[in-house]
């Protein structure tokens, strides 16, 4: 067994040494137990030429097989082991502040009746290059794909103004927007600059509208503080459909036009290679939970 874990973590892993840091072991040892497994089996998994360890084709054949098969004893174990006197495996979600007030949080008595066993500690950042993001279990990023940093992609960027219906009546708004209607009406800002989000000025550019908007005298230092304002009748701000989603399905918050979409701009989850088999599933639920109803839209 000690050998197929070797094995299946060097293959998913690309590497001996990722593996061992993985297992908590040595590099060294993860070759002894490899070559082990392939003098038992009589054929190699590992084409070892040039320097490089890519896996052979009886190799790839191998892992696809005993993969699924491996991820179920460890779930079988970490099952098992939760129904012992261990307290709850905590399981740490960092994602930035937006996402997790106006997104998760509503979620969350449904995820922690999803997974009873767990206990989940939140940890909003808005840093990109946080530690943070690094060192959760579950990790939700926003920004555009990053190679050096795969993902499963949670939901592209879809970026649209929102106001209220009572600020839309007030001002005549409905569908979408011009140039002059922008002119004439109250803008929210955000006053923290960061490149990955898009402000008025560069909304603008995106959709088309020969506009460079003023900022105002004031500011709000976070976007659920900027969203309570214009909850509160006093603007129109830039929506981001994954975290307005629930104002929208309510009807505090109605969308006007245009929409703008970045490619390859969106949210992405990564899970710490370590504790995937123990926090997958909660991945795969967070992921299905974008496709379900709005929180505001359920019972």
């Amino acid at each position: 067994m000690r050998a197929l874990i070797a094995f299946e973590a060097t293959a998913r892993l690309g590497s001996m040494t990722a593996a061992a840091e993985e297992e908590g072991t040595t590099q060294p040892t993860i070759s002894q137990r490899i070559r082990v497994l392939e003098e038992h089996l009589g054929l190699p998994l590992f084409d070892r030429k040039g320097g490089r360890l890519t896996l052979s084709a009886q190799g790839e054949r191998f892992h696809r097989e005993i993969a699924p098969g491996l991820k179920e004893i460890r779930q079988a174990c970490e099952r098992l082991m939760r129904h012992g006197e261990r307290p709850p495996p905590a399981v740490v979600i960092a994602a930035g502040s937006g996402f997790m007030h106006l997104w998760l949080r509503p979620r969350l008595p449904a995820l922690k009746r999803a997974f009873p066993d767990f206990t989940f500690k939140l940890l909003p950042t808005d840093r990109a290059d946080d530690p943070a993001l690094q060192a959760a279990d579950i990790a939700i990023r926003f920004g555009p794909y990053m190679a050096q940093e795969p993902g499963r992609r949670v939901a592209s960027e879809a970026v649209f103004p929102v106001c209220s219906p009572d600020y839309a009546s007030e001002h005549g708004l409905a569908g979408t927007l011009t140039a002059s209607d922008l002119m004439r009406l109250s803008l929210l800002h955000q006053d923290i600059k960061d490149p990955r989000w898009l402000d008025w000025a560069q909304w603008c550019r995106q959709a088309g509208l020969s506009l460079t908007p003023e900022e105002d005298a004031f500011s709000y230092h976070n976007y659920a503080l900027l969203l309570n304002a214009a909850l509160a009748h006093q603007g129109v701000a830039l929506g981001w459909s994954l975290l307005v989603e629930d104002y929208l399905a309510s009807g505090e918050l109605i969308a006007l036009g245009p929409r703008v979409m970045r490619k390859d701009y969106g949210y992405w989850l990564s899970v710490k290679h370590h504790r995937s088999a123990l926090v997958e599933p909660i991945g795969d639920w967070l992921l299905d939970a974008v496709h379900r109803a709005p929180s505001g839209a359920s019972a």
